[in-house]
C-alpha cells in the first residue's frame, strides 16, 4: 500500500496516510478529526548527473530487445 501526503486546510497541518490506491482521493480525516483533508502532490525528486546515485543501466534479461525485460521493442 503506497503512502499519500495530505494537507488539512482546517488546521493547517500536513500528514501522511498509508491507503489503498483506489482510496487514495476519497475523504480523510485528519488527526484532528477535521474530516477535509486534501491530498498533496508528492514531488519526486531525481539525483544530478556525476553523482554516486546516477541512473544505473537496465539489467540484462530475457523477451526484450535491448537487453532488459521491458519488453520496449529496442531501441
Amino acid at each position: 500500500m503506497p503512502v499519500y501526503e495530505y494537507y488539512c486546510p482546517t488546521c493547517t497541518t500536513k500528514f501522511e496516510k498509508l491507503r489503498p490506491m483506489a482510496a487514495a482521493d476519497q475523504p480523510v480525516a485528519c488527526a484532528a478529526g477535521h474530516p477535509k483533508a486534501q491530498r498533496l502532490i508528492s514531488i519526486f525528486a531525481r539525483p544530478a548527473r556525476g553523482s554516486a546515485f546516477e541512473e544505473l543501466p537496465m539489467a540484462s534479461g530475457d523477451g526484450c530487445a535491448c537487453g532488459g525485460a521491458c519488453s520496449c521493442g529496442g531501441h
